[in-house]
């Protein structure tokens, strides 16, 4: 790990759950991508996994993403082994003993995604969660709301869907709520919010 400040990467992060409780239900998959300064992907990575626990989980949450208690517990990696691998593709791009060497944290609705990936760190006796990144997230929705702030009432929802083809962006319902589809979704409208953004501004 060379000595070069990296805090300016990002790591776009979308996770699929059994259910909405963070201390209830588990994480089955994490997809994301790393960007460099110019918000180009440098790594993909995609984890999908048993959860750490079956026993509580919500059935329209998986329903959403077409696995059921049945199939979660046929996939082939271990909640264990996807927090190893997790954990080494951010140790090729941070130094988590440097502070000032951490990755901005990106997500739809970046609040639930942070904090269930806390609770995963900390299934694994991980106390570091913040070494890896800076504090807060950086939420996707919360931008569009503040891009949209005047015309909030023309949409139907707040969706990410709805909101990637009210941008032009185009929308497969039937990819939907994969982790991997939403976080590339999720790239391309943070893309289209910053280049915009910065236009009204000049």
């Amino acid at each position: 790990m060379s000595n070069e400040y990296n805090g300016y990467k990002k790591c776009f992060l979308d996770t699929e759950t059994t259910g909405t409780d963070r201390k209830k239900n588990h994480i089955f998959q994490i997809s994301g991508a790393i960007t460099d300064l110019d918000d180009n992907v440098i790594e993909k990575f995609d984890f999908r996994f048993r959860p750490h626990c079956i026993l509580s989980v919500e059935d329209s949450a998986l329903e959403k993403t077409g696995m059921t208690a049945e199939k979660l517990r046929e996939l082939p990696m271990s909640a264990a082994e996807a927090y190893a691998a997790f954990i080494a593709v951010l140790e090729r791009h941070c130094n988590r003993f440097d502070k000032k060497d951490k990755m901005q944290l990106v997500a739809y609705n970046a609040k639930f995604d942070d904090e269930f990936l806390r609770e995963f760190f900390l299934l694994h006796n991980d106390n570091y969660y913040g070494s890896w990144f800076w504090s807060p997230p950086i939420c996707v929705m919360q931008m569009a709301a503040f891009f949209l702030i005047d015309h909030r009432g023309a949409l139907p929802n707040f969706k990410l869907g709805t909101l990637c083809e009210a941008a032009g962006l185009g929308w497969d319902e039937s990819k939907a709520h994969d982790a991997e589809y939403d976080i590339r979704q999720t790239i391309r409208l943070y893309k289209y919010l910053r280049k915009n953004t910065r236009a009204l501004g000049q």
